[in-house]
């Protein structure tokens, strides 16, 4: 067997997470977290199944990510729009995190701060 036939058919039985199901949970979460200053939607993917995920959400300031904590809203809003994608079960949690804390503490990279 050829390597290239090899690896093509090891990547066709490889179960792989929803991405086309949690592209549309991002699109809600956007919509959903507009006014609250939600500018970016990130998930932490684990690498087997089940492929459990951590939902990411930034904002500006840490100012907009101090209220989103504070509000007491956030976590059922985040549950409600991933349940509408049928994700539900696999969400493992939820961080709010601010652009001005990744650019100070992160060296401005979303890629060590999701790590």
């Amino acid at each position: 067997m050829s390597k290239k036939r090899g690896q093509r058919l090891w990547s066709q039985k490889q179960p792989k997470p929803e991405w086309e199901r949690l592209e549309g949970v991002k699109e809600g979460l956007l919509r959903e977290f507009a006014t609250n200053g939600v500018s970016l939607v990130e998930f932490v993917v684990a690498f087997s199944e089940p492929f459990y995920y951590w939902v990411w959400l930034g904002v500006s300031t840490d100012q907009e990510r101090d209220a989103c904590q504070q509000d007491a809203t956030v976590d059922g809003r985040v549950r409600r729009v991933v349940a509408e994608h049928d994700m539900a079960e696999l969400c493992d949690g939820l961080t709010i995190e601010s652009q001005e804390t990744v650019d100070r503490d992160y060296e401005g990279s979303w890629f060590y701060r999701l790590r």
